[in-house]
């Protein structure tokens, strides 16, 4: 394990960083939001929407029409597999990891994406005082950096009007991915839908690193490498070398939630919301417990109530070379810790950090699975008969529009009407049978029982 710490280390040297960057977008990003993908219910939702191939369905967003889209992907890696092809064609999957890897582009966005849910407040930049022991190089990357005083909090920029890929983002190219009368239309406008979604999960996935939702800014300004500006999270930096996009571990299970806040904190003091967890279960490298002289009541001091020490530490082991490690109900390390000269000090090396990212990712992957359900969970049923009739459950006040898809893939509306708020199941729209078609679909914009928004689809075939 020294050996791989020290391997870690090594290959550090010769990677990019940026001050407040995020889980590494073009590997632990991009993966995070393929283990998310697999998991939830994206692919049988395409494939029901009529994009046949699911998941891999190969999906064009043509330059001329988002230029500044296909540029930005531009400047990815086209190895890392989120780079369309001349004419903006890649497959679904690609596209959702493409926007997980868009996030924080321009890189002022990834002042955004933290959230402390004790303070309720996002980035905010180090006092002068914290960085007082930091080399000249380090102050003056930082100067170049030119990073905001303040960012917004990760829960408030999902739904802030500044953000290109916010949940109205989503929802508008999703319904219109639906209701979009061509083939060529609606594989535009879910291609985008998808690059919405993956931003939304990498935000919603920062929060899964301890130091995002713990106040401690100052780690994520640590000396990376031998280039002057190269600098981030180490404990970000391990996560991407160790796992990279491939080896990031699948969803431990799909988290679910009533709103779309929820999934970032919870409204109680004790949430469950990602922030909320992490940030009770982990320290940050700022945020260890408090170096303690020994004696015969030794309590070091915590910056946050929890994680807590165990009544009593171990500090005859604490005085070996290497001190010992303190570890949580399930074995994972939370830090190390030794007595030296009588000074008890707390730390986090390499691989402790790697026991807890084997840890924080399978769940970070689990709640990302969730908020892709969440966005995709509206669902309605249409009935053929006499006439066509789309019925839903959960549903509030919106519109819906029911339509007929020809054999040449062509959608033609049906009827519209508006549901009004108060009822939450039934019968939302009513219209002729059509005298031809392959299929009818169904599309619901506006807001669920619990007010939240929603796009909720349906589909039929037509018997012939």
């Amino acid at each position: 394990m020294k050996r791989l710490a020290a391997t870690l280390l090594v290959c550090a040297l010769g990677l990019p960083s940026r001050p407040a960057g995020a889980w590494e977008p073009e590997t632990t990003q991009a993966g995070l939001a393929e283990q998310a993908a697999l998991a939830s219910r994206l692919h049988k939702r395409l494939v029901t929407l009529g994009f046949t191939g699911g998941l891999f369905e190969q999906l064009t967003i043509p330059p001329a029409d988002a230029p500044q889209l296909l540029a930005a992907l531009k400047l990815l890696s086209p190895t890392h597999g989120s780079v369309p092809d001349a004419r903006g064609r890649q497959v679904a999957l690609a596209w959702l990891a493409a926007g997980a890897a868009l996030a924080d582009v321009p890189s002022a966005h990834g002042a955004n994406h933290f959230y402390d849910p004790q303070t309720r407040r996002g980035w905010e930049a180090p006092e002068r005082g914290v960085l007082s022991g930091a080399s000249d190089k380090v102050r003056e990357a930082i100067g170049r950096a030119a990073l905001p005083d303040r960012g917004m909090p990760a829960p408030d920029w999902i739904t802030a009007k500044q953000n290109p890929f916010n949940l109205d983002s989503f929802l508008s190219q999703y319904a219109k991915a639906v209701s979009a009368k061509t083939p060529g239309e609606r594989s535009r406008h879910m291609a985008a839908a998808l690059v919405a979604a993956g931003a939304m999960l990498h935000v919603l996935g920062d929060l899964g690193a301890p130091s995002r939702v713990r106040g401690d800014e100052e780690s994520h300004l640590e000396p990376m490498g031998a280039g002057p500006d190269d600098l981030g999270s180490r404990f970000e930096r391990i996560a991407a070398l160790a796992h990279g996009r491939l080896g990031v571990p699948a969803a431990s299970r799909v988290i679910t939630r009533p709103r779309l806040r929820d999934f970032f904190t919870g409204a109680t003091k004790d949430g469950d919301g990602l922030a909320d967890v992490i940030a009770r279960s982990y320290f940050s490298p700022s945020t260890l417990p408090r170096p303690a002289r020994v004696g015969a009541d030794t309590r070091p001091t915590l910056a946050r109530p929890q994680p807590a020490l165990p009544p009593r530490l171990n500090l005859m082991a604490a005085s070996r070379d290497d001190g010992t490690t303190l570890r949580d109900a399930s074995g994972t390390c939370l830090a190390r810790y030794k007595v030296d000269h009588g000074l008890l000090s707390f730390f986090l090396d390499d691989e402790c950090m790697l026991e807890q990212i084997a840890a924080i990712l399978p769940e970070v992957a689990a709640y990302e699975a969730g908020l892709l359900d969440f966005l995709l969970r509206g669902d309605l049923t249409i009935a053929i008969g006499d006439g066509v009739t789309v019925s839903g459950k959960g549903l509030g006040a919106g519109a819906v529009e029911v339509l007929v898809e020809d054999d040449r893939g062509v959608r033609t509306s049906l009827g519209t009407a508006q549901v009004a708020g108060g009822r939450t199941s039934g019968e939302l729209i009513r219209a002729g049978l059509p005298g031809g078609g392959a299929r009818v679909v169904a599309v619901f914009r506006g807001a669920d029982a619990a007010g939240e928004p929603i796009v909720a689809v349906g589909a039929m075939p037509l018997s012939r």
